[in-house]
């Protein structure tokens, strides 16, 4: 259901600082959860009609914009984005599915996303990013059309077997994999324990993990090399979920 796109490398990627949501180990949050820290860093942005950046955002745009940072390109309108992705009844929403109104007229034209407790994220027309409730705030209740899920919860691959891992070989004292999901930076410190870059990494790679800490806003350890953990670009697997 992802669709990754190509990024251009920037002066960001340079320096490994705080580029996920959270400094927790990846092994220890989903993407969804992910999702509902990186929204809520956004409250308090005034709504702008057709905003789709930090400077300003209508519904949909603030929609677009929180799940493409994790890989999921949305159409630009509500009603298209309704359209989209898998149905999901009310009872059983999670954190991270979409959420969305009909407003105007008898067709959907607003949306939010769904945090858990029967609230929602979303760009307020007159208060800008906001909390709102599904149930307590008569507006929302019985305008409420429906909800859709564009990320799975994230999920482990199949237990090793035959010696190997997400297709490695296993390694003593090995912890885990890490697969690249966008262009990111390979680290070493030299002689003078400063940060030298080794290269760029590719999407596609994998990688043994063998140490996590929480340095640099948190990096894996690959055996002399390192990755920061950047949530948006790397994907990480733990051994420890099949002990």
């Amino acid at each position: 259901m992802k669709n990754l796109a190509k990024v251009v490398i920037t002066a960001s990627l340079l320096f490994p600082t705080i580029f996920g949501v959270s400094q927790a180990s990846a092994a220890e949050q989903n993407t969804n959860s992910n999702i509902i820290e990186y929204s809520k860093k956004l409250i308090g942005i005034p709504y702008v009609y057709g905003g789709d950046s930090t400077n300003g955002f209508d519904c949909s745009g603030f929609l677009s914009y929180v799940y493409s940072e994790f890989g999921v390109n949305l159409p630009r309108i509500s009603t298209d984005q309704y359209h989209t992705g898998t149905p999901v009844d009310k009872a059983d929403l999670i954190p991270g599915d979409a959420v969305f109104f009909i407003t105007v007229g008898n067709r959907v034209s607003h949306s939010g996303i769904y945090i858990g407790d029967n609230q929602f994220i979303h760009a307020d027309s007159t208060k800008g990013i906001k909390i709102s409730n599904l149930n307590t705030e008569k507006y929302w209740k019985n305008r409420y059309a429906g909800a859709k899920r564009f990320v799975e919860l994230e999920s482990p691959p199949a237990p090793p077997a035959d010696g190997k891992f997400m297709g490695l070989d296993l390694k003593e004292n090995q912890i885990g994999v890490v697969e690249i999901k966008k262009p990111i930076n390979l680290w070493k410190r030299d002689s003078n324990n400063e940060l030298e870059m080794v290269r760029v990494l590719q999407p596609g790679d994998k990688f043994r993990v063998y140490t996590y800490d929480s340095n640099h806003g948190g990096q894996y350890g690959l055996g002399g090399t390192f990755i920061t953990d950047m949530k948006t670009h790397i994907d990480y697997y733990a051994l420890d979920a099949y002990k």
